[in-house]
């Protein structure tokens, strides 16, 4: 059974980046996955479609998302083509304003959505970590390899965190080596369960290190951060948000902070 990685292609806020059109390709590759990519057409009805296209500024906007659609969709066949990955592409219907709420019901279909992290496309890396029900792989606006061998686990003992790890399954497969990261608090409280944890890992057959490091009033996601890069992982695995939409939007929290600084590919759970 093949795992199936989902890429949304958007032109707006802002226009997917070519990296990440090669990223999630070398992803699926690594990953024996089908790639399934999303692109999202406006959707325009009677007086409305009148009126938009009666205006010159609206209609250049419009004729500008279908270029850069063209070029976004074209650039992705002739590079899978390249390296022989079967690509799919899906077509989403929708109005502006229902765009991200119909793109984290189209991920429900899949195993892992991929998305850039950008400060524009917060929206839909909301959405999709609340209400696709599926895990999110967000990358960093760079070049990535796409092989995971090495995976670092951002471990506080929780349900979200737990949930996580287990969404991440279709992205560890080929895992050989993990490092459980537990700060602070976490580290105390959760203890016993740590030690579980990590002999299960260890008994699933991979190469387990602990890092249970204090954080001396750092920032939490800096030393999680810090500790997957200096243990050379591939991928990070998170729980994310786990407060409501509410509480987060007032106290912040990890996951918050990880998205204002992403550093290394992260895969978030809700």
């Amino acid at each position: 059974m093949k795992p199936q990685f989902h890429l949304p292609l958007t032109t707006r806020p802002e226009a997917s980046s070519f990296a990440i059109i090669e990223n999630a390709i070398q992803f699926s590759l690594h990953q024996g996955a089908d790639l399934v990519a999303s692109l999202a057409v406006a959707r325009r009805h009677g007086h409305e479609a009148a009126e938009a296209y009666s205006d010159d500024d609206e209609f250049q906007a419009d004729r500008f998302d279908r270029d850069v659609a063209a070029q976004l969709v074209r650039h992705l066949r002739e590079r899978a083509e390249r390296v022989g990955l079967d690509v799919r592409l899906v077509p989403i219907e929708a109005e502006a304003m229902s765009a991200t709420i119909r793109l984290a019901e189209l991920a429900r279909a899949y195993d892992v959505t991929i998305l850039e992290n950008t400060e524009l496309a917060r929206p839909i890396v909301e959405s999709l970590v609340f209400d696709s029900g599926r895990p999110l792989l967000l990358l960093p606006s760079a070049d990535f390899y796409g092989r995971i061998d090495n995976i670092a686990i951002a471990w506080d003992g929780s349900a979200t965190a737990a949930r996580a790890v287990a969404n991440a399954f279709p992205m560890i497969q080929s895992a050989t080596k993990v490092t459980v990261i537990c700060v602070g608090a976490a580290a105390r409280r959760s203890e016993c369960l740590l030690d579980r944890y990590t002999e299960a890992l260890k008994h699933s057959g991979l190469d387990v290190a602990l890092a249970a490091v204090h954080s001396d009033g750092e920032d939490v996601t800096t030393i999680i951060q810090d500790n997957a890069i200096e243990g050379h992982a591939d991928l990070l695995i998170a729980g994310a948000y786990g407060h409501t939409k509410l509480r987060e939007a007032f106290v912040g929290g990890v996951t918050r902070s990880l998205l204002d600084n992403l550093r290394i590919p992260a895969l978030l759970s809700h």
